[in-house]
């Protein structure tokens, strides 16, 4: 429970300092976004976990020109810290942004999750994801204030894809907020 703590409070910490960084000058850090998410979200089901929200903090990273084939997509890391005793993650991956209008974008993630859930056995509180380690990919639509300032709502979704015997899942929904360098 400590070590949650210590990291939430770290994680919370980090775009306040990241934004003084000389990385983002150097053009290497494009992105910090920070955001709120309901944990264990769907309509169709009860939560199996806490209600407690996720705070949701990723850094995005320019894309390097050997990915222009794929529309070059942004390499980025995050972590959804669960505010309670839910599952919180950590993960990697690439982001691609498309913009619809001038202001109006969708974003969609793909990549690997590392987690602190259960995987031997599901509890009362809890889902069972048989793998510590997963797929995680996103999906968010979002509004551009200008061409620093960004809000979006998005869905969160980390599974196995049934590479293990067990595969519960966990979806988040939320808000969040980006900054563009």
């Amino acid at each position: 429970m400590f070590l949650k703590r210590f990291a939430l409070t770290t994680l919370a910490a980090a775009p306040f300092f990241c934004t003084s960084m000389p990385a983002s000058a150097e053009g290497m850090l494009t992105e910090l976004r920070i955001g709120v998410l309901d944990h264990d979200s769907d309509l169709l089901r009860e939560r199996h976990e806490t209600s407690d929200p996720d705070i949701n903090l990723e850094a995005r990273f320019a894309s390097p020109d050997f990915l222009s084939w794929a529309y070059s997509p942004n390499p980025l890391i995050g972590a959804n810290i669960n505010t309670g005793d839910g599952t919180s993650l950590a993960y990697a991956g690439l982001g691609w942004t498309f913009f619809l209008t001038d202001g109006i974008f969708t974003d969609f993630t793909f990549g690997g999750a590392i987690h602190d859930g259960e995987t031997n056995g599901p509890s009362a509180d809890s889902r069972q994801y048989g793998c510590r380690l997963a797929f995680h990919e996103s999906f968010s639509l979002g509004y551009s204030f200008d061409g620093h300032n960004a809000i979006m709502l998005g869905i969160d979704h980390m599974s196995n894809a049934s590479l293990c015997d067990k595969n519960d899942g966990l979806t988040n929904l939320g808000i969040r907020y980006a900054y563009r360098f």
